[in-house]
């Protein structure tokens, strides 16, 4: 084990997510030891394992709770995009209308100013002229052309009064609708402006969230990772174990018979999962998958698949409740997750006989069988 994997394998355990004792490969045999020991080692090993399974169960349901939630903040964020999007184009909209409506008040105001300064003007011209008004003006007329030309003149000057008068109206009409048009523009640009900012901050929290969010799931990722990292190396813990074991004089016996039969089926239920590359139910990626699972409800009977010796019944890390048999050749067959064992080292099996019952201990989603073959302590495909 690298000096990294061993950092790591620590921090997993510092924080309760697997056993400590993981120098040199816990499942290899200590030297010195005898089986005994050995299988005391592994049973407190079990025990430890065991309380930690609830808390690697609650990391996954963890890391299905965050890619929901990531799921969904990523479903608001982009809601609340097109929604600033449109926030802002009403916005400058307005901004423009607003800036044409001051600019047409303005002119409005100079044009009323100055209707108005004509208005006081002709007032004040009356207003000096005295009462005569001009019925007398056209009294003074010395005959009927002259009588004519000054009715026509008059008659102008007073069509000019009244338009003036009509232009100030109607000026003063325009200016109060487009005092009232830009206040109603200020009201709605101030509510846009409120919602704007409040779903610019809404927008931002849901940004920090997300990271947050995705943070929590690489770091969740990071140890189911480094869980399955362990469960590797527990796999070659096992060969290193058969090999081992098969250098003994019993086992150097085993080696040299050959072994010439068939497997039979060890468990009753469907393959759910073959020999080789898959996509693990756990970290949603492709990773090598050694063996082969069956499913089958918990507690169903495990069968040996052919003649041999047990030469491991005990608790792996990463396998759970595991058997391993010896059939000799150097062909050896795993079974593992199991609930519980029924057999001990040592033990000759007979093809068909129970070993074990189903389960889901280690490192696995639901009761099934991960059933391996190996040839010298390496995996093959069982079929």
């Amino acid at each position: 084990m690298s000096a990294r994997l061993r950092a790591v394998v620590a921090g997993l355990a510092a924080i309760g997510l697997l056993p400590c004792r993981l120098s040199g490969g816990p499942d290899e045999p200590a030297r010195g030891k005898t089986a005994v020991q050995l299988r005391t080692d592994l049973s407190r090993m079990r025990a430890r394992i065991r309380e930690k399974k609830s808390a690697i169960w609650s990391v996954r349901r963890q890391e299905r709770r965050i890619t929901s939630e990531v799921e969904t903040v990523e479903a608001r964020l982009l809601y609340a995009e097109s929604r600033l999007r449109a926030v802002q184009l009403r916005l400058r909209l307005i901004q423009r209308n607003r800036q044409r409506l001051t600019q047409r008040i303005a002119v409005t105001r100079r044009r009323l100013a100055a209707q108005r300064g004509c208005l006081a003007t002709r007032v004040r011209e009356s207003y000096e002229q005295g009462p005569i008004g001009y019925l007398h003006v056209l009294s003074q007329a010395g005959s009927l052309q002259e009588y004519v030309t000054t009715a026509y003149y008059v008659e102008k000057i007073v069509d000019r009064d009244v338009g003036l008068i009509r232009n100030i109206r109607k000026a003063e009409i325009q200016l109060r609708r487009d005092c009232d048009a830009l206040e109603r523009e200020a009201r709605e640009q101030r509510a846009l402006e409120a919602e704007f900012a409040q779903r610019r901050a809404a927008f931002r929290s849901g940004v920090h969230r997300k990271r947050d969010l995705l943070n929590q799931v690489r770091s969740t990722r990071h140890d189911l990772e480094e869980a399955l990292d362990v469960l590797e190396d527990a796999s070659r813990s096992i060969a290193r174990r058969i090999r081992s074991l098969q250098r003994t004089p019993k086992g150097r016996a085993r080696l040299l018979k050959p072994w010439t039969g068939r497997f039979g089926r060890p468990v009753d239920g469907p393959v759910t999962s073959n020999y080789g590359m898959r996509y693990h139910p756990i970290l949603h990626r492709r990773r090598m998958h050694t063996g082969v699972d069956f499913g089958a409800p918990y507690g169903s009977s495990i069968r040996a698949a052919a003649d041999g010796v047990v030469i491991m019944s005990s608790y792996m890390r990463g396998y759970g409740n595991t058997v391993i048999i010896d059939h000799g050749g150097g062909v050896t067959t795993l079974y593992a997750h199991c609930s519980a064992l029924l057999v001990r080292d040592g033990r000759s099996v007979r093809q068909g006989q129970t070993i074990a019952r189903v389960g889901s201990t280690g490192l696995a989603t639901g009761p099934h069988l991960h059933f391996e073959v190996r040839h010298n302590g390496t995996p093959v495909n069982p079929r």
